[in-house]
């Protein structure tokens, strides 16, 4: 998607007042604190970077979680602080889809992040980073495609922070941006503009699909053990057909879901989406399992995508027995 534009505005209409009045609830609250990174299931050191967080959005509504979250058993819910926010409030929930973190960081007055790339993030894996910018200065910007940019209060942003991209605040006060990453829908798309709609190519984009619970009894005849290729398990890496690196793995009823546990990982949650394929709970469709198990030699397909990209691995599978 690199012929698109690297950053669109959604929106250019919000209230600046109750965006400031919203800011003066959450500004003094105790909870600040320097994000920290998310990686299997382990939340990462507190970065060196001075750039603090306010989370109103996170794995189980929990307000000391600075990171962005990952695959588990955490259901993404809304910190108290939400509720200090109520225009912000509004404003998500305008944007009419699911919502995973949501938070607000302010990088402090001096500090520069050297150009990176958020990976896994972007309309090929399923799910955007949004900004709304509550405080900035002429001296904060960002740098994308070595465009500068500086966006004001009052707008929502799109930005394709799957590229390469850098941030500095050369002025004299805090940068604070409410960050969200969101699910990427038709609703969602269709706040962006015609021009960027014309030209995306739709077969690139992961779409949610939504959740199909699946009944006691069925929980159990999905339970199976099998082997897991090591790269399925490095989020955001395709998977690839390496059987030395294997991994043991099972899949089990557990508390009303189904729960994949893996050698030496954190448990993940399955969600299912029909015909026995389920994508991790906090993560999108960028990676989904198949339990092909009802017909002779059970199995379980491994699939990751970027846009329109698929890699498809297969492991034979041994059914538990069930009660």
């Amino acid at each position: 998607m690199q012929n698109l534009p690297a950053a669109v505005p959604l929106r250019d209409d919000l209230d600046i007042d109750r965006l400031n009045a919203d800011l003066a609830e959450l500004s003094g609250s105790e909870f600040w604190a320097l994000q920290r990174s998310f990686e299997d299931g382990i939340v990462g050191e507190e970065s060196d970077v001075d750039w603090k967080v306010l989370s109103l959005r996170a794995p189980g509504g929990d307000v000391r979680r600075t990171d962005p979250g990952g695959p588990g058993r955490d259901w993404f819910a809304d910190t108290p602080l939400m509720a200090k926010a109520p225009y912000l409030g509004q404003v998500l929930s305008e944007l009419g889809t699911e919502l995973r973190s949501v938070r607000l960081m302010a990088l402090a007055p001096g500090v520069c992040v050297p150009e990176h790339s958020d990976t896994p993030i972007g309309l090929p894996y399923g799910y955007v980073r949004l900004h709304i910018p509550l405080v900035t200065n002429p001296g904060a910007v960002l740098v994308m495609d070595g465009t500068e940019q500086r966006w004001q209060p009052g707008t929502l942003w799109y930005a394709d922070f799957d590229r390469p991209h850098s941030v500095r605040n050369d002025g004299d006060r805090a940068r604070i941006h409410l960050v969200a990453d969101c699910a990427t829908n038709d609703r969602l798309l269709a706040l962006f503009p015609e021009s960027f709609r014309a030209a995306l190519p739709t077969s690139d984009i992961a779409y949610y699909r939504p959740v199909l619970p699946l009944t006691r009894p069925e929980l159990a005849e999905f339970g199976c053990r099998f082997a897991v290729p090591f790269s399925f398990m490095e989020w955001g890496l395709q998977v690839v057909d390496d059987q030395e690196s294997d991994l043991a793995a099972e899949v089990r009823a557990e508390d009303d879901g189904l729960v994949l546990r893996v050698e030496g990982r954190a448990p993940v949650e399955l969600l299912h989406l029909g015909a026995g394929e389920f994508r991790l709970l906090g993560w999108s469709e960028e990676r989904l399992l198949r339990l092909d198990l009802f017909d002779d030699g059970p199995r379980v397909e491994f699939s990751t995508r970027r846009g329109r990209r698929r890699q498809v691995v297969v492991r034979p599978a041994h059914r538990l027995a069930t009660v």
